[in-house]
């Protein structure tokens, strides 16, 4: 996918980036989702509306399936080398297969109904085509959670009624038991935030969204550092900054992503938000956040003055060679905190 520029009278051509790529599908919104539409009918999905902002790789609509409310994960990659979008294609694959497997061992992880592979019409209009780079639709229906994100939960908590600290906690802390099942099968989440906890009901979470998990039988390439800055393991932001010592970022990283999401959930702040404030632009911060983060720089943690929930946090965020490295300790240290604030 090839964009014109003219300089000094002359035109030259170069591959539109992924921001411009998600630009021009915005241009065309209207006809992208009538297409997914119509394409999904086929396939016994009736897709309703957008459940998230959609990522360069992915779209994910709330659906009806067999009657059943769902959410649609959709591959769309928004990539301008046709080379990253096949290398996406058969990541997606692996995680529709493996999170499928996860899920029926564990009732912590988001249950998938069904995946496979939707064809797209042969009478495509011409200017949908370059959204649809491997002209296949690989999709991912899973039970869809009532209450969205803990994230979104957060924000509203006041106005749900049975969604207080004590609640958030307890979904935190059965999500957990997914995140634990994973651990135990040898796969690394690497993304472990609040959007990626699904809330159901009141104290009722299942992890999500392995998309950038990396699986042990998953060859792992230096292309692209994947992370979430906020929540990044000082061994990702490090590979984030150096490319080097990727070999580190294992389970022990998504021990400490967790315990910064629950530090947030717990006192309101990210131990981390001093480092990006300030910054000129969105890149400014994010490289500040992640120089901070690399160099486990502390100073935004703030004793609470319970003295077990402090020594969790600190245990579960310290150096590597010293972390917990059983996600299960710290799960159960998290609910009797739980059991002390229902007295």
């Amino acid at each position: 996918m090839m964009q014109e520029t003219s300089t000094g009278g002359e035109t030259t051509t170069g591959p539109l980036t992924t921001s411009e790529l998600l630009a021009r599908r915005q241009s065309h919104q209207a006809m992208f989702e009538a297409t997914l539409k119509e394409v999904f009918l086929s396939q016994h999905v009736r897709l309703t509306e957008p459940l998230a902002k959609p990522s360069k790789e992915t779209v994910v609509y709330s659906g009806i399936y067999h009657g059943e409310e769902v959410a649609v994960k959709v591959f769309v990659p928004a990539v301008p080398d046709i080379t990253d979008a096949i290398a996406a294609f058969g990541a997606f694959k692996v995680e529709c297969e493996k999170t499928m497997i996860l899920s029926r061992r564990s009732k912590a992880i988001l249950q998938v109904i069904e995946y496979g592979d939707a064809e797209l019409p042969d009478d495509l209009p011409e200017e949908l085509r370059e959204f649809f780079p491997v002209h296949l639709l690989p999709f991912m229906v899973t039970e869809k959670a009532r209450f969205g994100s803990l994230d979104r939960v957060m924000k509203g908590q006041r106005a749900l009624h049975g969604f207080d600290l004590t609640s958030q906690l307890e979904a935190l802390a059965n999500a957990t038991e997914g995140i634990k099942e994973a651990h135990d099968h040898s796969v690394t989440h690497r993304d472990i935030k609040p959007q990626n906890i699904l809330i159901f009901a009141p104290g009722h979470g299942k992890i999500a969204d392995f998309g950038i998990a990396r699986w042990r039988s998953r060859r792992v390439n230096r292309e692209t550092a994947l992370l979430t800055p906020k929540y990044a393991s000082p061994e990702q932001a490090f590979y984030a900054i150096t490319g080097e010592r990727e070999s580190l970022v294992d389970t022990r990283g998504d021990i400490y992503s967790w315990a910064i999401m629950l530090y947030e959930v717990v006192t309101g702040k990210h131990p981390f938000a001093w480092a990006w404030q300030g910054a000129r632009d969105p890149a400014t911060g994010q490289k500040q956040l992640l120089r901070a983060i690399a160099n486990n720089d502390r100073r935004g943690f703030i004793t609470t003055g319970d003295i077990t929930f402090d020594s969790l946090i600190y245990n579960c965020t310290c150096d590597l060679k010293h972390r917990v490295a059983d996600i299960s300790v710290a799960n159960r240290v998290l609910r009797q905190y739980i059991q002390r604030l229902r007295l």
